[in-house]
């Protein structure tokens, strides 16, 4: 096999201006239409609230698309996000400078596979969690990462990106901000898609937005990578 294949069976997303399938397949649509930097927060409604509190907005965002599908506990989970809870991390950063001392729920809820441990808490679902976070390959990493499960044979795997704009602290250092998005993309067997190696290097490594937007539209390609990684349409 000259390249990782799968098929996807569903996809869902939100995010605070873009909050239904129909409002997704339009800003797929327009290719890059300028979005809204606030709008509505995330219900999580079939959450029950002492467990839904204890999420910040990123991590409801991917509650809510979590949500969206049926509980499975076959299905893996893949938790990819290039910044995770980073509100509360620098939250928290900054009150340990303060006081030396921070709170112990307001930390487990901002390690990295926090939103997901708590997303099979609540289902009762003893579902394999993968969270990982690689930059400006995050992207590629998510879908090799839950390609290669479904390879390995997962029946089903939950591919959740999410992420919101850094803090102004780190303005200085930031690239051109991300507006906060959650996405789930469910992976099956079969032959939909594929991951392969090219030798033409690409401009930018593709985010995951740019792969929702692939995902809604007919191209036939996108380049993950700038290294030469892409995802190919092949249904």
């Amino acid at each position: 096999m000259d390249a990782l294949q799968f098929g996807l069976e569903s996809w869902a997303a939100w995010a605070p201006d873009l909050t239904s399938a129909q409002a997704w397949q339009d800003w797929a649509a327009q290719g890059a239409p300028a979005r809204a930097p606030e709008g509505a927060e995330p219900g999580v409604a079939g959450m029950p609230p002492m467990l839904r509190r204890r999420a910040q907005r990123l991590g409801r965002m991917a509650l809510e698309v979590l949500y969206q599908s049926e509980a499975d506990s076959a299905a893996n989970i893949v938790f990819a996000s290039r910044f995770g809870e980073i509100q509360q991390s620098t939250a928290l950063l900054r009150e340990l400078a303060r006081s030396h001392a921070v709170s112990p729920q307001a930390f487990s809820m901002s390690v990295h596979n926090a939103v997901a441990g708590l997303y099979t808490i609540a289902r009762k679902e003893p579902a394999r969690v993968m969270a990982l976070a690689a930059g400006t390959q995050t992207a590629q990493a998510g879908l090799f990462e839950a390609a290669m499960q479904v390879t390995d044979g997962a029946p089903r795997v939950r591919l959740v990106f999410c992420d919101e704009p850094l803090p102004a602290l780190y303005s200085p250092f930031a690239e051109p901000e991300t507006p906060a998005f959650a996405i789930m993309l469910t992976l099956v067997p079969g032959d939909d898609y594929a991951l392969s190696w090219q030798l033409e290097e690409a401009a930018s490594d593709a985010n995951a937005l740019d792969v929702l937007r692939f995902v809604l539209t007919e191209a036939p390609q996108l380049s993950l990578t700038k290294s030469g990684w892409v995802m190919t349409r092949r249904a």
